[in-house]
């Protein structure tokens, strides 16, 4: 293997954003923060010792749950939408938007701080934080059921999701980079995307606890469902929050791969770096505006459906396939790039055309251009969902791998704030009058056609790849 001394050499060779003058010193300024024990090593003394843990799979677990769980409690509301509209006054399609909405809104307003945070003090910080915040706003809900002052502890645990949001969203490329070995880096990280969209199929099986408005139930009983459901999820994030203070260590005492042992850009200076990097802008843009209102579209998914025919009770399963499936096939994906490294361009273009492909479909549904059936409608509605959920884990490998050596967790942090502000942007349409909704179908297909042809032109270099393999 060729000396680790070489690293820097190689670097300004395979990095497109350091081979300006003004950036050449943010390889030098990596050595003063994240990883600076390791890179003494590298200074004329021996090679790291390179090796994986079993703790690995420990952290994986956990973390998984705590991405299930918050996801699960950030989407609560929108599948039971119509039992909360009869239950709650006030609670409509503005209200069940907004709720999802702060989760987004949050994410934009805090990653900046909670990647820095997470960065200077260690991952054991960051998630030993956001899943107190998590635990709290959970807890918040249970205090009362009365209106209004239940609207706004929803209000409130909402936001307290949405802070808990970055490190959430953002760890899992942190936690593959420092635990995992290059040919299951995208695989652990995968598996954890795809928890995080798993937690959405115990938000659809809701109806299943909380009863549907009819002539048999009242409000007092649909009240009383949606406080043990409730009540369910705050002992499960209060049991999680036990977990990661019991055992959550930052970093392995050796690390798993030659970049993983080698220092970050300070938080400034990479925030900077981003900006200069005009690839990963562009990527941005294309994932951001690709991604997110897909993923928000899930959480309200009714809405769409329900012109269909497909009430609460019906749409409820196909929400939850589309959780199941778009969680599964993220882990295929990455675990496909682990095996076929040079080909996530041509991965990442196939999901995209074919996500395009199924909204069209589900679009001639909405206007009945083709005949409702049931099959129809699920086959669409998750096949698309699930295709662009397949790419994340992809963007955010590539991303990585364009901005190298800025931190793991400002790239994905920065990646996730662009598809959350593309996703706020998605909802607050909501508040536009729209009995059938049609303009959200319309929306997704356009813009999932619309961006892929960009990333067609576009030159993908694997740097961070192509050092580990050296």
């Amino acid at each position: 293997m060729q000396g680790i001394r070489d690293f820097e050499a190689m670097t300004a060779a395979a990095s497109p954003q350091l081979h300006h003058g003004e950036d050449e010193s943010l390889l030098e300024s990596s050595k003063v923060n994240y990883g600076t024990e390791r890179t003494e090593q590298h200074d004329g003394g021996p090679t790291p010792d390179f090796r994986t843990y079993r703790a690995r799979f420990w952290l994986l677990a956990v973390f998984s749950l705590l991405c299930w769980v918050h996801n699960m409690q950030w989407i609560i509301w929108g599948p039971i939408s119509e039992s909360m509209e009869a239950a709650f006054p006030g609670w409509g399609p503005s209200t069940v938007a907004m709720m999802v909405n702060w989760g987004t809104i949050m994410f934009v307003l805090f990653f900046l701080p909670l990647c820095w945070f997470t960065q200077r003090y260690g991952l054991r910080a960051g998630v030993v934080t956001s899943a107190a915040i998590l635990a709290a706003g959970t807890v918040l809900r249970c205090i009362t059921s009365t209106t209004p002052a239940f609207t706004i502890l929803c209000h409130l645990s909402g936001i307290a999701v949405g802070i808990a949001s970055p490190v959430v969203l953002a760890a899992p490329t942190l936690i593959a980079s420092d635990w995992f070995p290059v040919n299951e880096r995208t695989t652990a990280m995968a598996i954890m995307i795809g928890a995080h969209q798993m937690g959405g199929v115990a938000s659809y099986l809701e109806p299943l606890l909380v009863r549907q408005p009819g002539p048999d139930v009242t409000q007092a009983d649909i009240k009383q469902d949606v406080m043990r459901l409730i009540y369910i999820g705050a002992g499960i994030a209060a049991a999680l929050l036990v977990a990661v203070v019991i055992y959550f260590p930052s970093k392995p005492p050796s690390p798993p791969s030659i970049s993983s042992s080698e220092g970050r850009v300070k938080f400034l200076r990479g925030l900077k770096a981003l900006g200069r990097n005009k690839k990963f802008m562009v990527l941005l843009v294309i994932y951001g505006v690709f991604v997110g209102p897909s993923v928000m579209w899930l959480t309200v998914i009714n809405y769409s459906l329900l012109p269909l025919g497909f009430h609460q009770s019906k749409a409820m399963w196909v929400g939850a396939a589309g959780v199941v499936v778009s969680s599964v096939l993220p882990v295929i994906s990455g675990r496909l790039n682990d095996l076929w490294q040079e080909h996530t361009k041509t991965f990442l273009i196939a999901l995209m055309t074919a996500t395009a492909a199924f909204f069209y479909w589900f679009l001639l549904l909405s206007y009945g251009v083709l005949p409702v059936d049931d099959w129809q409608v699920y086959v669409s509605a998750v096949g698309g969902v699930s295709c662009s959920y397949a790419t994340v884990p992809l963007f955010i490998e590539v991303s990585i791998d364009l901005a190298y050596p800025v931190p793991e967790i400002l790239v994905t942090g920065t990646l996730i704030a662009a598809d959350s502000l593309a996703g706020a942007f998605f909802l607050l349409l909501f508040n536009i009058p729209d009995a059938e909704h049609l303009w959200v179908t319309y929306t997704l297909t356009l813009v999932s056609a619309v961006t892929v042809l960009p990333l067609v032109t576009l030159k993908l270099p694997k740097t961070r790849t192509d050092i580990d393999r050296k």
